[in-house]
């Protein structure tokens, strides 16, 4: 198409000022001027022992680590944190009870960690191991051992830049509701405002800018942001939010990677040292993706560590047509504990039902996935009017069973953890059961051959 002459010269003009305010902005972006440097954080939160790359060629540590190497050259100034909840969650967490988890991390590069509540499922002692394991700091301000001590390191001091950047670590503090208050019997876990503030008096002077690293959850740290001063950024971990850019809460930005490893959290800011100010914060989430080569050396250790593995976890015990997501399992996995025990009514929590199962094979190792603690079968009598109260609570999935009448005693089956923490009120007649639920998960979809409802039958 042949455009006038003026158009066309209007046409060039136009592109010429494109051209030149794209390269200010990147020539700005890439470099603010003298004593000003930029700085990226980069996050993992939840991973859930997803270590592995997994059968999709999402997530795992390996392709982290890759894609930390790289982001580290382009800018030295990178530290790499993860927000809590790594320990428990698959067959390769399960049984190396959390410890081989730490050993890809130290492999991957991680800077520091804060306490989630799963690191504590195993009980106070298997914690203090992770931190013997971690060749980073594994913190928490506000945790109190038997002694009335710090149970953990309560932050670390990072020299970026000649920028002094303190990471405070701040654990959920209602792990003691979360976990068998028998394993973490002794220890105290405190409201974090009033010792945030207690750290920040601790290190006035010491650091130009505080990160929190809090296991809490979104609700709890938005609420946080709007009761502190003096911290611009919070990157946070438990309820497994996908923030795709930053969530900003009375001038705080939030920030939070979704979980199992398949994001990787990126905050870049640029520190002005002449006026010691950090500002332009900006956040977004890296998909790790079969794109994303696996870093040779991480890959090596997930290899070394997988030795020791129980065999029989890549066993084929069924085969799935479609993908079986976590709500179906849940109604599923209630189903199975009424049938394996003879109940009125089978009870199993969300949280409990941490996968779903893609389809196509199903192997032994899916199944741990979906179900990594050893919980064991447990059944007891309930008052209608008490199951009925449970009933109304978010949070479980119920089997099918009779009509709830207010005065009458219905025989529950669930889980020995659910009864541990006292999710039942009004529980009576406990048995604990020897079978893990895993177990019957296997036996049970060996025998279907695959995810068979239960319905009709």
């Amino acid at each position: 198409m042949n455009l006038p002459r003026q158009i066309r010269q209007f046409v060039r003009r136009i592109s010429l000022a494109a051209a030149i305010a794209s390269s200010l902005f990147f020539c700005c972006s890439q470099s603010q001027g003298p004593g000003i440097e930029k700085i990226t954080i980069l996050f993992t939160n939840d991973l859930s022992g997803r270590i592995k790359t997994e059968r999709n060629g999402r997530g795992g540590l390996a392709r982290i680590a890759s894609e930390v190497k790289k982001v580290r050259a382009e800018n030295p100034n990178t530290i790499l944190l993860d927000a809590g909840d790594a320990a428990v969650g698959t067959a390769f967490t399960t049984e190396t009870k959390g410890e081989a988890v730490f050993k890809v991390m130290n492999a991957s590069g991680y800077d520091a960690m804060v306490f989630g509540n799963h690191e504590f499922d195993l009980g106070k002692d298997q914690a203090r191991k992770y931190m013997s394991l971690a060749r980073f700091p594994i913190l928490a301000c506000n945790i109190r051992d038997e002694q009335g001590k710090a149970f953990a390191a309560e932050y670390k001091i990072f020299n970026l830049a000649g920028m002094r950047l303190a990471v405070i670590g701040i654990a959920n503090p209602k792990t003691t509701n979360l976990v068998d208050q028998s394993g973490i019997d002794g220890l105290k876990f405190l409201a974090p405002e009033s010792e945030l503030r207690r750290v920040q008096a601790q290190i006035a002077g010491q650091a130009d800018v505080i990160v929190l690293l809090s296991h809490q959850g979104i609700g709890e740290d938005i609420g946080l942001a709007y009761r502190i001063s003096g911290i611009p950024l919070i990157v946070g971990g438990h309820s497994e939010v996908k923030i795709k850019g930053l969530k900003v809460a009375n001038k705080v930005n939030i920030a939070q990677a979704g979980d199992n490893g398949y994001y990787l959290g990126r905050v870049d800011f640029f520190w002005d040292s002449s006026n010691k100010k950090a500002y332009s914060f900006k956040g977004h989430l890296i998909n790790i993706t079969r794109d994303i080569p696996e870093d040779g050396a991480v890959k090596q250790v997930i290899e070394q560590e997988s030795k020791s593995l129980p065999p029989g976890l890549d066993k084929v015990i069924g085969k799935n047509w479609l993908t079986v997501n976590r709500i179906y399992l849940g109604f599923w996995m209630a189903e199975l504990l009424k049938a394996e025990t003879g109940a009125d009514f089978g009870i199993i929590n969300s949280g409990g039902v941490r996968s779903s199962i893609y389809r196509g094979e199903v192997t032994v190792a899916d199944v741990y996935d979906v179900m990594p603690f050893n919980d064991r079968l447990a059944s007891f009598e309930m008052e209608g009017a008490d199951l009925l109260r449970v009933k109304s609570l978010r949070g479980f999935y119920f089997s099918r069973g009779p009509r709830i009448t207010a005065g009458k005693n219905y025989k529950v089956a669930s889980i020995d953890y659910l009864l541990r923490i006292h999710d039942f009120p009004g529980a009576k007649n406990e048995i604990f059961h020897d079978a893990l639920l895993r177990d019957k998960m296997i036996g049970r979809m060996e025998r279907d051959r695959g995810v068979s409802g239960f319905w009709g039958k």
